[in-house]
């Protein structure tokens, strides 16, 4: 039988339809914690929670469709997911999009939306989740920012500018929540295998070639898979990581190393 760290624990993910938010939903429910699954995605999230009932252990699950971008969806999409599950002890924020471009040719309305989706969403689902947990005395917010968030190339201005934000953001939670029992951290993934990836680079031979040679390649020269991350992730999630907050992890095979 796996370890069951978060045992009687409720975990809140968003972007679990998919990619990194999916790992994330999965290797917490592995692990014993009940998932409400978060994600504009109403049929991914539903696969996903198909997968958490089908594990050899299964935990209490439930989908709830939400644009993260949205203050009303979230307050409702938290308010069902606590009525199901109870309050989260974690909250894991990986909903995120991503739109390239010069920053003199992006689109108004493409910067807007990442923004909207990667920053204020992450944002919204703090503000929502972080008082309940203050009043239990407990909580873990892991937010998912990445590598372009602080090394940033050509291109990559509106992705870069949200998840950098985040990690900002997540510094002023740290301190804010420091002496109420919750802390707040930051994975950011180098270059991963998921659908949004493979959006960008077309298919799995050209994300293995970046890696290897790109602009973003990274001395181990291979592609990180989704549950490498959530690795992370659950690191900072267990109980006895209380005493680090405010901390940016980089899970990206050396491609950066500050």
């Amino acid at each position: 039988m796996e370890s069951q760290p978060y045992a009687g624990q409720v975990a809140l993910v968003t972007g679990a339809a998919s990619g990194i938010g999916r790992a994330v939903a999965l290797r917490l429910a592995r692990e014993g914690a009940a998932v409400a699954l978060l994600d504009v995605d109403a049929a991914g999230a539903a696969e996903t929670e198909r997968l958490v009932r089908a594990l050899e252990t299964p935990v209490r699950t439930v989908a709830v469709t939400v644009d993260v971008s949205e203050a009303a969806q979230v307050r409702a999409a938290v308010e069902r997911a606590v009525a199901a599950l109870g309050t989260p002890a974690i909250l894991v924020n990986c909903a995120g999009i991503s739109r390239g471009g010069p920053v003199a040719n992006l689109d108004d309305d493409d910067w807007e939306r990442v923004q909207a989706v990667n920053l204020r969403g992450t944002f919204l689902c703090c503000k929502a989740v972080t008082p309940l947990m203050t009043a239990a005395g407990y909580g873990r917010v892991v937010n998912i920012s990445s590598g372009t968030g602080v090394r940033v190339g050509p291109g990559s201005g509106a992705y870069a500018a949200s998840k950098a934000g985040v990690i900002a953001l997540t510094k002023a939670l740290a301190g804010e929540l420091a002496t109420a029992g919750v802390t707040a951290n930051v994975v950011a993934p180098g270059i991963t295998d998921t659908a949004m990836t493979r959006g960008a680079f077309g298919t799995r031979a050209a994300i293995e070639e970046s890696a290897r040679t790109g602009r973003i390649a990274n001395p181990m020269g291979v592609v990180l898979e989704p549950e490498d991350i959530a690795a992370a992730v659950a690191f900072f999630a267990l109980p006895e990581s209380g005493r680090i907050t405010g901390q940016t992890l980089h899970v990206n095979a050396g491609a950066y190393m500050p």
